[in-house]
């Protein structure tokens, strides 16, 4: 064993110490021809693992590809070899002679050699083979206003691969919307793919600044040859407007904002425990759906209010982004008597004109009959409510700036029928929260939640249940969204039967599914948008 042992260490001793002394970089071929791809091969004389050659040299004059990387090891007659290979794709756009600069490893430098390229008018590409067309809507914007930038790469051969970059630009936040678009368009008798992107673009800082256009970087199939093909846009100057003196309260910048409602059971007269459903929906030309107000409504006396989960989305059409919000809020009255809904109001910039303006809904009253509500129920609701978004499709908005500043009928229709659209494609559950007083203890809460499952009383169980989620420094809109779907529903039903007079069935044996479901009751929930600017 120790003869064995001192053996191998007498090899390992006599054998070379093998060092990186060598370095050398050729191209596959000289000259090479405009516009076609060429490999440049970089040898090293020992196996290298933690660097690579810099090619950042190489791109003021060549288009650089992607870099490949081998080792390789020999062992003849005991004489052992190492050997690290690195090859670059590089492609020149004009004729002329190069400069390949020396590369660097470990201290190791190649020799520096001259490229020539040459022209070829046979296999070169003209500048229909790929353009690209892009365009900003609005052109003028103001700080945190939504541009929509649209790009289109218009493909006259088939692209073997490429990349297409994303514009940029200095003090803005460019966000592609959703996935990118094809389609066929013919030019002067030539049919083109069409792929299309769409960019929304917020400045967040006034002045001007330049768009810088993307740019494609790819490869086409032309007489059996792989051939560089690239293409870019004009950038655009952006004129970006500040925030004018005195606006307080929420910034919100558009050329059109629309405001209406929606009543459900609002008769002349109303039963006494009969809920009343006011339905809010806020559309915005030009703005994002964040930057939406939140739609509420103050507590009436003797009043209870139930505000549902609001709904945004945001889409594009004929190069300009629409977003909405939507919520439903029911009232339920207890007491007959004369009540004034408040009117709502919503505060905007108009873009166009340069003027604040405020989009408004009218108060509405009703009259309460019947004699006074003796049913327990929730107390209006001061948990925060959850965003649910979506995207969906709507009618095309309107493209002229002067008809949306005059808001014409086509606009108006716009966004009268994205309203209907979106109303009746969503659901309305009402999730009322309770603010009657809570026992003192987590404890005493759970024993509450379980006596009321025990019996079944919807009204016991739902302040009991919201009393345990406050306890534990939550709400039950928050502690609910962590349980399974099925009790979710049921907890739905169960908030319904508080005021409907509808018999609805809940499956008590599913809350309890939910009640029982581990989760972190010291999570915060965001009550509100982050801050825009």
């Amino acid at each position: 064993m120790v003869r064995t042992a001192f053996f191998i260490a007498l090899t390992c001793l006599a054998m070379p110490v093998l060092a990186l002394t060598k370095l050398t970089a050729s191209v596959d071929k000289n000259p090479v021809l405009a516009g076609e791809y060429f490999a440049i091969t970089i040898k090293a004389d020992d196996t290298v693992n933690n660097s690579q050659p810099d090619t950042q040299a190489l791109l003021d004059d060549f288009v650089v590809g992607p870099m490949s990387r081998s080792n390789q090891t020999r062992i003849i007659n005991g004489a052992v070899s190492r050997q690290s290979t690195w090859q670059i794709e590089l492609m020149a756009r004009e004729a002329g002679n190069y400069e390949i600069p020396a590369f660097t490893i470990n201290g190791v430098s190649s020799e520096p050699f001259t490229l020539k390229v040459v022209n070829n008018a046979n296999s070169s590409l003209d500048d229909s083979t790929a353009f690209i067309k892009t365009e900003l809507t609005p052109q003028s914007l103001y700080v945190q206003q939504a541009g929509v930038y649209t790009v289109k790469l218009y493909l006259g051969v088939d692209l073997i691969d490429g990349s297409l970059a994303a514009p940029s630009m200095e003090n803005a936040n460019i966000t592609q919307m959703g996935k990118q678009r094809e389609s066929q368009e013919v030019i002067d008798g030539r049919r083109y793919l069409v792929i299309q992107r769409d960019y929304l673009v917020q400045p967040q800082k006034s002045g001007t600044f330049e768009l810088q256009a993307p740019r494609l970087n790819g490869k086409v199939r032309k007489n059996y040859r792989a051939m560089a093909v690239s293409a870019s846009a004009t950038n655009t100057l952006v004129d970006v407007k500040p925030m004018p003196e005195g606006i307080n309260g929420t910034w919100l910048p558009s050329e059109l904002v629309d405001l209406s409602e929606q009543w459900q059971g609002a008769d002349e007269q109303v039963q006494v425990g009969t809920p009343i459903t006011r339905t809010l929906t806020l559309t915005a030309l030009n703005t994002t759906k964040e930057q939406l107000p939140d739609l509420t409504s103050p507590d009436l006396e003797n009043v209870r209010s139930y505000p549902d989960q609001s709904e945004r989305t945001h889409l594009i059409r004929d190069g300009r982004i629409i977003a909405q919000t939507t919520t439903s809020i029911a009232y339920v009255p207890q007491q007959p008597g004369t009540y004034t809904l408040p009117a709502i109001e919503v505060p905007w910039f108009n873009t166009v004109t340069g003027r604040a303006q405020i989009a408004k809904v009218a108060e509405k009253t009703i009259t309460v009959v019947g004699e006074a509500s003796t049913t327990a129920a929730p107390s209006p609701s001061d948990a925060p409510q959850t965003t649910a978004t979506s995207d969906v499709s709507a009618p095309p908005a309107h493209s002229d700036v002067s008809l949306l500043w005059a808001i014409p009928g086509y606009a108006l229709w716009l966004l009268t029928m994205a309203a209907w659209w979106w109303q009746h494609q969503r659901t309305q559950p009402l999730a009322p929260t309770s603010t009657k007083p809570q026992p003192k203890t987590a404890k005493g809460n759970l024993q509450a939640v379980q006596r009321a499952l025990k019996a079944q009383n919807p009204q016991e169980l739902y302040r009991a249940l919201d009393a345990h989620a406050k306890a534990n420094k939550s709400s039950l809109h928050q502690w609910q969204s962590h349980w399974p779907e099925n009790a979710r529903q049921e907890l739905t039903k169960l908030r319904q039967q508080l005021y409907s007079h509808d018999e609805t069935v809940v499956d008590y044996s599913l809350i309890a599914q939910g009640i029982n479901t581990p989760v972190s009751m010291q999570q915060k929930q965001q009550t509100e948008l982050d801050s825009l600017y």
